[in-house]
C-alpha cells in the first residue's frame, strides 16, 4: 500500500508477450513475421522514398482504420485535481505523420500537475486530455508526413510494434494518436513501465546538462530532486561523461535510493538532504570537498574564491533552495532552471492555495541582469515542450541521448489506470521516487 492506495505490482510487463495484430497486405493477406529491428529513416524536403511492402501495409491499415472508441482523462476545469474526469470518447483515425498507439504505461511529470492546477502556460483551453507521453503497442499507421523539416528523423514503425511516444498532452488515454517522429522503438528487454519513463525527462536532463550546461569530464553537478526521475537521468549523464555529481534531496530515504542505483558512483558525502536554514554550507562543504579529493581537471571552470564551486546547477526545485545553489555557481558557471517544486502548491488551489502561492510568489529569487557580467555566471531556463516544434534538434538530442547507452530508468510507484488522479495527488506531494507510472490495463 503506498499512503492508502493499492499499488500495481512492480514486476516489469515485458513488451516481449505484447499481442500483435496480424500484418496484411493491400488485398488483405496475412504478411509473415517480421524480421530485424525497425529501420529509422531521415525525411528530406527534396526527393522522396519510394514504399516498401511493410509501410505499404501499414498505409492501407491507416486508410481501413476507423474512429475508435477509447477511454480518457479530461480536465474540464482546471484549478484541482477534481477537475479531473474519465470519459469514453472516440478518437478518429491517425492522420499524416502520425501512429495510433494502443496504450500500456503512461509516465506522469510535473508539468502535468502544473496543466491541472491551470499554472503551466504550454496548457491548452479546457476540456483537454493531459499527459506528455506514454508506451504501447502500435495498432495503425498513417500517411507519411510531407511537410517535415529536412533532416527530420522520421522512425519506421509497423503495426505491433512496441514504441515510446511523447505527446504535445494527450497521453491520458487508452488510445493515443502521436506524431511518428516523436515515437522511438521499446529497448529490448524494457518493460512498458520503463519505456513510459524515458523519454520526458531523459531528453529534459540530457537537454538541460549537455545542450544548456556543456556539461563536460571533470565538472561538478549540482543535481537537485536527485531521487526523482530527471534527477536520476541527470546522475546517469554525469556518470556516463565524467562529471562530479552533487545530488539534492528532501529525505535519508531518498538518499538510499540514490545510494542503492549508483553504489560506486555517489558516496554519502556527495548526497545533500536539504536543510532550508544551511543549504548553502551544505553545497559549499560538498562542492571543496570534490575540489579536494579531485582536483581541477581540463575542461571544468575556475573555482570560486574558496577553492571549490559548481560548474552547473540542475534546478527543478527553486524556492528556498535557489540562492544556495547560485552562491556556489564557479565563475563561467551555468544555473539551468526547468521546474520550481517549492512553489508547488501542496493540493488544489482554493482561496487558501492561492494566498499560500501568491506569498512564495512574492517571495521568489531574484537575480539582477546587471550583475552577471561582473558574476560572469548565467541563468538559463527552457520547458521542454517548446521543443517539440524543432524537430531536427529534439531528433538529434535523442540521438546522442540513447548512444549514452543509460540503464532503463528506476520506475519507482505503479498506479492503475483508474487510479490517476490519486496518483497524481501522491506525486504532487513530493514523496516518491524514480518515475511515478499508470499501468492501463490491454
Amino acid at each position: 500500500m503506498l499512503q492508502g492506495l493499492p499499488v500495481v505490482s512492480s514486476a516489469p510487463t515485458s513488451h516481449a508477450a505484447a499481442p500483435r495484430p496480424p500484418r496484411v497486405n493491400r488485398r488483405g493477406a496475412e504478411l509473415g513475421p517480421r524480421r530485424g529491428t525497425p529501420r529509422t529513416r531521415h525525411r528530406h524536403a527534396l526527393g522522396g522514398n519510394s514504399l516498401t511492402e511493410e509501410e505499404s501495409a501499414a498505409e492501407s491499415v491507416a486508410t481501413m482504420a476507423l474512429p475508435l472508441q477509447r477511454t480518457a482523462w479530461v480536465v474540464n476545469k482546471t484549478g484541482a485535481l477534481s477537475g479531473l474526469a474519465r470519459v469514453h470518447d472516440e478518437i478518429a483515425a491517425p492522420a499524416e505523420g502520425e501512429v495510433r498507439v494502443r496504450v500500456r504505461a503512461i509516465g506522469l511529470n510535473f508539468a502535468d500537475v502544473f496543466s491541472v492546477l491551470g499554472l503551466y502556460q504550454a496548457t491548452p483551453p479546457t476540456p483537454f486530455v493531459p499527459g506528455l507521453e506514454c508506451c504501447g503497442v502500435v495498432e495503425a499507421v498513417g500517411p507519411p508526413a510531407k511537410n517535415l523539416p529536412e533532416g527530420t528523423v522520421v522512425p519506421q514503425v509497423s503495426v505491433g510494434d512496441c514504441v515510446m511516444a511523447v505527446t504535445r498532452f494527450g497521453a491520458y488515454a487508452t488510445v493515443v494518436n502521436a506524431p511518428a517522429h516523436q515515437t522511438r522503438a521499446l529497448p529490448a528487454g524494457w518493460s512498458f513501465e520503463e519505456g513510459a519513463g524515458f523519454l520526458v525527462q531523459g531528453l529534459t536532463a540530457f537537454y538541460a546538462l549537455s545542450a544548456l550546461g556543456n556539461v563536460r569530464r571533470g565538472h561538478t553537478v549540482l543535481v537537485h530532486s536527485a531521487a526523482g526521475g530527471c534527477g536520476l537521468f541527470g546522475l546517469g549523464i554525469c556518470k556516463a561523461v565524467g562529471a562530479h555529481a552533487i545530488a539534492t534531496v528532501g529525505s535519508a530515504s531518498k538518499a538510499a535510493v540514490i545510494r542503492q542505483r549508483f553504489p560506486e558512483y555517489m558516496p554519502a558525502e556527495r548526497i545533500i538532504v536539504r536543510d532550508r536554514k544551511k543549504f548553502g554550507a551544505q553545497v559549499k562543504e560538498a562542492a571543496e570537498m570534490i575540489a579536494v579529493t579531485e582536483g581541477s581537471a581540463e575542461g571544468s571552470v575556475e573555482g570560486s574564491e574558496s577553492g571549490g564551486g559548481c560548474d552547473i546547477v540542475m534546478d527543478a526545485v527553486m524556492g528556498d533552495y535557489f540562492r544556495g545553489g547560485w552562491d556556489n555557481l564557479a565563475r563561467g558557471g551555468r544555473y539551468v532552471v526547468f521546474g520550481a517544486a517549492d512553489l508547488t502548491p501542496a493540493g488544489d488551489l482554493g482561496v487558501l492555495g492561492w494566498i499560500a502561492l501568491a506569498w512564495k510568489y512574492i517571495r521568489r529569487p531574484f537575480v539582477d541582469p546587471m550583475n552577471l557580467p561582473g558574476d560572469n555566471k548565467s541563468v538559463m531556463g527552457f520547458n521542454l515542450i517548446w521543443m517539440f516544434d524543432k524537430t531536427t534538434v529534439l531528433g538529434e538530442l535523442l540521438r546522442d541521448l540513447t548512444q549514452l547507452c543509460l540503464p532503463a530508468p528506476k520506475v519507482g510507484q505503479c498506479f492503475t489506470f483508474e487510479q490517476l488522479p490519486e496518483a497524481l495527488r501522491t506525486f504532487q506531494g513530493g514523496n516518491t521516487t524514480g518515475k511515478c507510472v499508470i499501468v492501463v490495463p490491454e
